[in-house]
């Protein structure tokens, strides 16, 4: 069993939001305007997850949010600790060891998986508002910022929300700074354009060398052979 441990000191403090990972959108954790009476700092309790927890929980409006490492978010009343909702997002074996701390954004719960899917939920009810299928792993955590969400995929693409989920416009780096189109998870896609990049900037009557971009481990398959 995996538990999530609370810090809180007096009462008072329960009142303060947390709203995102190192609590604005610069992620600086600079949070001067919040005084702390460290001495009255403490445990206050642990509850239970489903998994390890390797994100950042967030507060918001007396509400404790967290998600686990197997993809299950969950809210707690952070003066009770006592369960307020739980979701299993999908996944299956693919959504593991989840390090995307989940970000407040207005009446929403923002997060995403390991398993490719970004989830925007209800934060009163734990239901779906939207569920995003990104293709690929999300590892890093959202941006709240005025009236917009931002996210980035491990494939390199950004991603501008509303709120509710909604896909305001969306930048590929892959597609639109590296000129790549084909499988950015196949490596022989990748030799195969690196190759043709290279070969299309190649000098008149110059042979191509492995230091004009060919793959050594292609090389050295050859060599075995």
């Amino acid at each position: 069993m995996f538990r999530l441990a609370l810090l809180f000191f007096a009462t008072a403090a329960l009142a303060e939001d947390w709203p995102q990972f190192m609590f604005n959108a610069a992620h600086s954790g600079n949070a001067a305007q919040i005084d702390l009476d460290v001495e009255k700092l403490g445990l206050q309790g642990a509850v239970a997850m489903t998994d390890g927890i390797y994100t950042s929980p967030v507060v918001a409006g007396g509400k404790v949010y967290v998600v686990d490492g197997s993809g299950c978010a969950a809210c707690f009343d952070a003066a009770t600790l006592k369960e307020v909702w739980r979701f299993q997002s999908k996944g299956g074996k693919q959504n593991v060891n989840n390090v995307s701390s989940p970000a407040i954004a207005g009446k929403h719960l923002h997060f995403g998986t390991a398993a490719g899917l970004y989830y925007v939920l209800d934060r009163e009810t734990g239901a779906v508002v939207k569920e995003i299928d990104c293709g690929e792993p999300i590892f890093s955590t959202p941006v709240v910022a005025k009236d917009r969400v931002y996210v980035a995929t491990l494939g390199a693409q950004v991603l501008a929300l509303t709120f509710e989920g909604e896909q305001q416009w969306k930048w590929d780096f892959v597609k639109e700074v590296v000129g790549f189109d084909g499988d950015r998870w196949s490596g022989e896609s990748w030799a195969a354009f690196c190759e043709k990049r290279m070969l299309t900037t190649l000098k008149p009557d110059a042979k191509p060398t492995s230091s004009d971009g060919r793959v050594n481990w292609k090389d050295t398959l050859r060599v075995l052979a």
